[in-house]
């Protein structure tokens, strides 16, 4: 009971959130979508200590390389090096990646989470589950396209790398011990 608590208030605060942004509507029903995901009847096998460890490390850690290549890729192509915040116009970086950190991190808990979910959930099924999950994470950020451009396909991307890699560093653990 306590859990279902949990989950309820967690959408419903999630859903507050997206339907006050200022996001288009389809987004919005995309992104509530993603979030019934966690009502959904799978087993525990689904929603273990360490997959939801490693999903959550997988979001963080994919935020901050997203952000890094947001803030520093065109300041490496455009070769304002040695002028950033000539560069970036606000003269405010530290504003600005922060602010791109936490919209980034917004989404990949709130959508890129129960993708990647889902895609473990699917992928299992597969001999090739590695190939498939890539498949669902891509097909989850080209869902996401029209107005972000390819900037979702390329979070979606890295999320799923990180996870893989984690993914292989766990059960390489679980195999040594």
């Amino acid at each position: 009971m306590k859990q279902l608590f949990f989950k309820i208030a967690a959408f419903s605060i999630f859903s507050f959130l997206v339907m006050v942004s200022e996001t288009p509507s389809y987004l919005k029903i995309i992104f509530i979508s993603a979030m019934l995901f966690f009502f959904l009847p799978f087993g525990n096998d689904l929603f273990t200590k360490e997959r939801m460890w490693r999903k959550f490390i997988a979001a963080v850690s994919g935020t901050v390389v997203f952000t890094v290549l947001i803030l520093f890729v065109p300041v490496l192509l455009s070769g304002y090096l040695t002028n950033f915040n000539g560069f970036l116009g606000s003269g405010d970086p530290f504003g600005y990646s922060i602010l791109v950190f936490s919209i980034t991190l917004f989404y990949f808990l709130v959508y890129g989470l129960p993708a990647s979910l889902l895609s473990d959930w699917l992928s299992a099924r597969y001999p090739h589950r590695m190939a498939a999950a890539g498949f669902v994470h891509f097909g989850f950020g080209v869902l996401l396209i029209g107005e972000l451009w390819v900037l979702p396909v390329i979070s979606a991307i890295i999320f799923w790398m990180i996870d893989e890699l984690l993914q292989r560093r766990t059960a390489k653990e679980l195999v040594e011990i």
